[in-house]
């Protein structure tokens, strides 16, 4: 019988990212201690795969803090169509005012060059930018509510946190930002950088074990055995960590590849779905 009572959900571990952790959980402790007066919003660096979402989604979830997450490549220019800042920051209304952290995604693609050789795609990306220095300037924004209709909401208790691969460029500074194109405007309200480090193979493996995806699979095939799929999957893990482009999302990748092939991880067909350009066996 439904007693009406949400069940909060559980942080999960995040695996080989400890220095990152403690720096950025203090952050958030500080942030939800001031009750959002101080708002230290910063950058997250780091390849694809090595947890930059997830680490700041299952910090958000242990310290009980709410979360939105937006995706800064498929935001377009306000009063064009498709989907504008004040759209994709609509959730906050519904939010209530509490401390949230706004995890924005993929936001180097609004400053690289190279990403797009149109000038109406740089036109498009450099007025997100600057209506993001307005959201970071202000502490009310307008955003799209129901019927279409525009409402002021206060903005004053959110925590925006700024990541992206950046080219899966090491070591990420605020020179680096400022010569690839943010505005010094924009360092001056986010001026902490954090990089996310390259999981290592021992990582790997202890993500592979603690899979809920591989305990899942287990759970409908109850006639395989865990040793003999983690010492499968491990095996290739070693093998191909060198050209590893996926990071952790590696694993889950050769688990259901092990699953749906029957258990075999044929060269060619682990090929087709990791983006590696070989693999050993």
């Amino acid at each position: 019988m439904y007693t009406g009572v949400v069940m909060k959900p559980k942080a999960k571990a995040v695996i080989g990212q400890d220095s990152l952790l403690l720096e950025v959980q203090k952050i958030f402790n500080i942030f939800r201690a001031s009750k959002a007066e101080l708002r230290p919003h910063f950058f997250l660096t780091g390849k694809s795969g090595s947890g930059k979402t997830f680490t700041i989604k299952q910090l958000a979830v242990k310290l009980e803090m709410e979360f939105l997450e937006i995706n800064a490549a498929q935001l377009t220019k306000e009063g064009t169509s498709g989907n504008s800042l004040s759209k994709a920051l609509s959730p906050l209304a519904q939010i209530g005012g509490k401390p949230t952290i706004v995890f924005v995604d993929e936001f180097d693609k609004l400053f690289i060059s190279g990403n797009s050789n149109s000038s109406t795609a740089h036109e498009t990306t450099t007025g997100v930018q600057n209506e993001f220095l307005k959201v970071l300037e202000s502490d009310t924004s307008s955003v799209f509510g129901d019927y279409g209709k525009y409402i002021d909401i206060d903005i004053s208790k959110t925590l925006f946190v700024f990541a992206g691969a950046f080219n899966n460029e090491e070591a990420v500074t605020l020179d680096k930002l400022r010569r690839w194109g943010v505005k010094t405007e924009f360092l001056g309200r986010v001026g902490l950088v954090y990089n996310t480090k390259m999981l290592t193979l021992e990582d790997l493996f202890t993500i592979l074990n603690d899979s809920e995806v591989l305990s899942r699979y287990l759970g409908l095939f109850p006639e395989v055995k865990r040793e003999d799929v983690v010492a499968v999957i491990e095996k290739h893990l070693k093998k191909n960590y060198s050209k590893n482009t996926l990071g952790a999302r590696m694993v889950n990748t050769l688990i259901h590849q092990y699953f749906i092939k029957g258990g075999l991880l044929e060269a060619e067909e682990v090929e087709g779905v990791t983006f590696q350009e070989t693999l050993e066996l």
